[in-house]
């Protein structure tokens, strides 16, 4: 199982393993992977245009964190798959922190507030540092952006205990 860390500095832990930073190969494969984590499947072209990057790097890159994360492993056996022309992580054997955070939130919404304040609480913890804080690119802005807002009008105001 590959566990992916988003929020704080972006981190995989793996059969004992953890890799960070230039783990990865670069900036680059990092930051392919952590599109990957947020957004799921993606085209070759649109991680280019995200990336700043010709397709051909992408590709590139694509193989080294392949291999980074799987040294030795055949591309049909990775983490990283690839069908009809677009990327993604393998479902069955990686967990985001992100995608957590999104699950218990949207459990959170669906209770009592009595009953929301374990999944918020869960949440909190899970974000208690920003999403990818490390990455200074427009696309990590504008996610990091997007999961502040979560987290603040997640319904931490109905969240009060019951007397």
């Amino acid at each position: 199982m590959f566990d992916i860390q988003l929020f704080g500095r972006i981190e995989v832990r793996t059969r004992g393993v953890i890799l960070t930073g230039t783990d990865f190969g670069g900036d680059h494969p990092r930051h392919i992977l952590a599109l990957l984590a947020l957004r799921g499947e993606m085209s070759t072209s649109e991680l280019a245009g995200l990336l700043g990057e010709k397709k051909k790097s992408v590709e590139s890159d694509m193989s080294l964190l392949r291999d980074r994360l799987e040294p030795g492993a055949a591309p049909r056996d990775s983490v990283v798959r690839r069908a009809d022309g677009r990327w993604s992580l393998n479902p069955d054997r990686v967990r985001v922190d992100a995608a957590r955070f999104d699950e218990l939130v949207a459990a959170a919404a669906t209770r009592p507030a009595d009953r929301a304040v374990k999944p918020l609480t869960a949440a909190a913890y899970l974000a208690h540092r920003p999403l990818l804080e490390e990455e200074n690119e427009p696309w990590a802005a504008e996610a990091r952006a997007e999961y502040r807002a979560k987290f603040t009008t997640a319904r931490l105001d109905d969240v009060t205990p019951v007397e």
